[in-house]
């Protein structure tokens, strides 16, 4: 993923303008146009949280049992839209990160979804906090399905407030010098560990998976930069993974841009289960009674998320 006209971001901490960046001399806001006024008040927004947020929600679209965060409800005779929202759900169990986003971004509410299904979400439905999402996802979403949602989104939020903001072309691609990989896995990606017998002894496989429907040329992009492979794994869903022996990426990866949600606590465990493979060829009894344990503590924490 990229920006103009800086060409790739590291762990920046310099804060930048929300939305694409203009051009040298050119305003921030220029690009959101209505027949009232032309230029918008911009909001700053550190890089890092920026691009994290925006895979964060890419990641939360379309997956299943995890409804859409461009929600359009309300349809009033005659087809118009009365209600628009941005919503994020998310476990109650790790209904922090929820928290941590309203206060990123300054506005939005957080409250109880559901208390029997356990889940607590991030709402954001007046006029001015959606368009500052919209300036924030405007022209930086990598999914082809994420783009289409938010166009139909888009569409909506003008005929309701009766404004021209324009759809923002682009073909942005995922990159390891952003965050957006980071939110993505908070928002789908899975680590796992199994042992197996082989002829050579007990065998631990590690993987770093990530699971979505549609946007094949991304996942496959994915694979790519991560030395993975991505199967077709039912109608229309990808998994792209990344196996034992090509984790080095994927690990230098999240040392720099750490995962926010409970879901680092699952990674810290498959961490030191990386770790206590790569350092010896043969695991000792002892060994694998350690990695057993970290395991039955992946599949236990997987439960509470």
């Amino acid at each position: 993923m990229r920006e103009h006209p800086c060409k790739s971001f590291g762990p920046l901490k310099r804060d930048f303008l929300l939305g694409k960046i203009q051009n040298e001399g050119q305003s921030a806001g220029n690009y959101l146009k209505s027949s009232s006024e032309t230029i918008r008040e911009a909001f700053i927004l550190d890089n890092i949280f920026k691009y994290w947020f925006i895979g964060f929600i890419e990641g939360k679209g379309e997956r299943k049992k995890i409804p859409f965060c461009f929600s359009l409800g309300c349809i009033r005779s005659g087809g118009q839209y009365e209600l628009l929202e941005f919503k994020i759900t998310q476990s109650s169990a790790d209904a922090k990160i929820l928290f941590f986003i309203k206060k990123k971004l300054g506005f939005g509410t957080v409250r109880v979804q559901d208390k029997k299904n356990k889940t607590h979400c991030f709402k954001v439905n007046n006029k001015n906090g959606l368009e500052k999402i919209i300036s924030l996802l405007n022209g930086n979403l990598c999914l082809e399905s994420r783009k289409e949602e938010f166009k139909l989104w888009l569409s909506a939020y003008n005929k309701i407030y009766k404004q021209e903001i324009l759809y923002i072309e682009n073909s942005s691609k995922p990159s390891l010098t952003t965050s957006w990989l980071s939110g993505f896995t908070d928002a789908i990606g899975c680590f796992t560990c199994s042992i197996v017998d082989s002829k050579h002894g007990n065998l631990v496989k590690l993987k770093y998976i990530l699971s979505q429907r549609g946007s094949f040329e991304t996942m496959n992009h994915l694979a790519k930069i991560l030395g993975g492979k991505t199967h077709l794994i039912e109608s229309n869903e990808y998994r792209t993974a990344v196996n034992t022996t090509k984790l080095s990426k994927v690990i230098r990866y999240f040392k720099i841009y750490p995962l926010k949600t409970n879901k680092s606590i699952i990674y810290n465990n498959w961490y030191k289960i990386y770790k206590l493979v790569f350092k010896k060829k043969h695991l000792t009894d002892k060994e694998l009674n350690t990695i057993k344990r970290h395991i039955n503590n992946l599949t236990r924490l997987y439960k509470q998320i």
